[in-house]
């Protein structure tokens, strides 16, 4: 029987991270012996594929969960739409130090040089930032091909990117070919494609072949989106539920966020379409489904599979907040609810970024 489920993280040793996860978030039986880069909370990719470590599925996989109960776990609409491999890929990421400049492919990029990932859009949610933090992502006003071909030869890529001064709760929505770069000092939730599809906008070596470093440069630029008056940080949307504030943080084609702040238990309805999955980043809740009850601390990450019906989280012992990512039906899930709670359709628009990547408006009607 499937219920409210709780994985052991997988862990990433990256040179940009360092232990800042372990510092602020309950996680519990992490090494102490070296830095925690990345703790990928939710995740299905070949050998590395989340294992539950509560209730009677508990050291089942991912994997193993859908070959076994397929649509009731994923969703009618997940499966109608993605198949039977897990759609995204959730993680929280400390880049303490330099994460390196970067964008990555779109869907028909990846399948045009036969890579065995689809593209990667992803999005970042802060929840921690140094004084003084910025991020560096999409490009300035006037930027050209040209001009990114000689930024990437002559290193200087980061300057042709956008910089943000960044505090918690920013939300930046980095579409497949988003040039991005942090210098460091933030900490952020991050969901994307199931995908490790990577495009590195450094100098090529110096030591290769004038041919070769060429040909590494033009294939960079062919995945790099360049578009005037692109932004990125998307402004978020907030409703108030009773006691309760929900706020739409983005939304596109692949994945949707929302933060819920609890004062007063929130129902959530699995009605068979999609699953969804919770990541306590303040407070304390607990998940709540029929006589099962799974408590989540900071840091701790719940999926709820689609098939349960109705499922209540609970504040403990006072207020709480929690991100809820799910894949969307834009019309259904994003557009109409807000529609009905009096949104202007131009703040819904908004969810999806200030971009002719945006997919919001084909969805308006």
């Amino acid at each position: 029987m499937l219920y409210p489920l709780r994985f052991e993280e997988i862990l990433r040793n990256y040179t940009f991270g360092n232990r800042w996860i372990t510092e602020v978030y309950a996680k519990e039986g992490l090494p102490a012996d070296h830095r925690i880069s990345e703790t990928w909370e939710v995740c299905d990719r070949g050998p590395e594929s989340s294992i539950v470590i509560n209730g009677t599925l508990a050291g089942k996989t991912l994997h193993e969960l859908i070959d076994e109960y397929g649509v009731d776990f994923l969703g009618r609409d997940i499966v109608a739409r993605c198949g039977t491999r897990f759609p995204l890929l959730i993680k929280f990421l400390d880049a303490s130090s330099v994460l390196a400049e970067q964008a990555h492919h779109n869907d028909a990029l990846a399948a045009k040089q036969g890579l065995p990932d689809p593209g990667k859009t992803e999005a970042w949610y802060m929840l921690h930032v140094r004084d003084g933090a910025t991020i560096h992502c999409g490009n300035v006003k006037g930027a050209t091909e040209a001009a990114v071909h000689d930024a990437i030869v002559d290193g200087s890529i980061r300057e042709l990117m956008q910089e943000y001064a960044v505090q918690p709760g920013d939300a930046f929505l980095l579409y497949a070919g988003t040039m991005h770069y942090s210098a460091g000092g933030v900490l952020f939730y991050e969901i994307m494609q199931n995908s490790d599809v990577y495009i590195d906008l450094l100098p090529p070596d110096p030591a290769l072949p004038d041919g070769e470093r060429e040909a590494q440069v033009r294939a960079a630029m062919e995945g790099v989106h360049l578009e005037d008056g692109f932004d990125p940080k998307i402004p978020p949307v907030s409703l108030r539920e009773g006691a309760n504030t929900r706020t739409f943080a983005f939304a596109c084609t692949h994945f949707a966020l929302e933060r819920l702040d609890l004062t007063a238990p929130y129902t959530l309805n699995c009605d068979g379409e999609r699953f969804f999955v919770l990541s306590q980043i303040e407070g304390t809740s607990t998940v709540v489904w029929g006589e099962h009850r799974e408590t989540l601390r900071p840091g701790h990450t719940c999926l709820l599979p689609a098939t349960l019906g109705t499922v209540t989280v609970e504040p403990e012992p006072g207020p709480c907040a929690l991100l809820k990512a799910y894949v969307p039906d834009l019309s259904q899930n994003i557009i109409r609810p807000l529609r009905a709670a009096g949104v202007a359709d131009e703040a819904i628009l908004g969810l999806g970024g200030k971009t002719v990547l945006n997919p919001l408006g084909a969805s308006m009607g």
